[in-house]
């Protein structure tokens, strides 16, 4: 049988294979890989020649080996334990799914009639029931609760589902940027507590509008903070479903009507001329000389 060859300097315990052309970095590794009846040879360097290694050295490489093996079966172990809890949570989650089809939301005509309102003009309707539908801009499930931040063009609103509300189907499955309608009772956020516009709404009823894709396609796979610059030069449609993107955008706007209300204020006339350029457009056919 020919001997297993280690190099310690050109070696490879990762690629090597034990051939003089391919040999091991480490006696240690070497003597892991091996079957217990092979003989090795060792080498400093490349330029070097093999040799038989010490027995000294031999004994040390075999607790190596040994603390190797150990290493492995650890990992072996953990990864059968990992194994067996995602499975375990994968069939828990496919029973959860099951069971929660059978629960059909359906809203409670003895409650007030909620009042449709924009998300910026909730303020004064605190205690009150109202409808909002937006875009789901945040998720979060905590416990059973599931904690939903709407975003409607106009601003942003913490709702909260529980109980029943939060066990259907559709809130197990929610994606974000899905289309929703939420209703529920509009309250102060507790002292000490933080939420957009200082209240949140109690959801006893809701549904989904429209629902974005999920799992490969979800909308954080696409687009997050991490992005490629190029990426997100691509999806700027995305980008500007963020808050600092749509930040920019409303204070240009508000800038723009700051100065239109000037322009009236003084009897000005705005115009908008075409620009003058002095490269060459596509098509070429324009061009003229000043």
């Amino acid at each position: 049988m020919a001997p297993i060859h280690v190099d310690e300097t050109a070696g490879s315990d990762t690629t090597g294979n034990g051939t003089a052309d391919q040999p091991y970095q480490t006696l240690g590794f070497a003597v892991f890989s091996s079957s217990g009846t092979d003989t090795f040879l060792t080498r400093k360097d490349p330029n070097g020649t093999y040799e038989e290694p010490t027995q000294s050295s031999l004994k040390k490489a075999k607790k190596t080996a040994e603390g190797i093996e150990k290493k492995k079966k650890k990992q072996e172990e953990l990864a059968a334990r990992e194994a067996k809890e995602q499975g375990e949570a994968r069939e828990k989650r496919e029973k959860l799914l099951e069971e929660s089809k059978k629960i059909v939301l359906t809203e409670d005509p003895s409650l007030p009639q909620a009042v449709k309102s924009k998300i910026n003009r909730l303020a004064d309707l605190r205690t009150k029931r109202v409808r909002v539908s937006g875009w789901v801009h945040r998720l979060r499930d905590q416990k059973g609760i599931i904690f939903l931040v709407v975003r409607d063009g106009t601003g942003y609103l913490q709702t909260v589902l529980s109980g029943n509300v939060a066990a259907t189907y559709e809130a197990l499955t929610l994606t974000l940027e899905s289309t929703v309608e939420v209703v529920g009772t509009l309250q102060a956020v507790p002292e000490g507590k933080q939420a957009p516009g200082g209240h949140e709404l109690i959801v006893d009823y809701w549904k989904v509008l429209g629902a974005a894709p999920g799992a490969e396609d979800a909308f954080t796979n696409r687009l997050n903070e991490k992005s490629d610059p190029s990426i997100q030069a691509d999806l700027r449609h995305l980008v500007l479903r963020g808050e600092t993107a749509s930040s920019v955008l409303r204070l240009r706007a508000n800038l723009l009507s700051a100065f239109r209300e000037s322009y009236a204020r003084y009897n000005l006339t705005e115009v908008t001329p075409p620009c003058l350029v002095q490269t060459q457009v596509e098509g070429g056919a324009t061009l003229f000389k000043l």
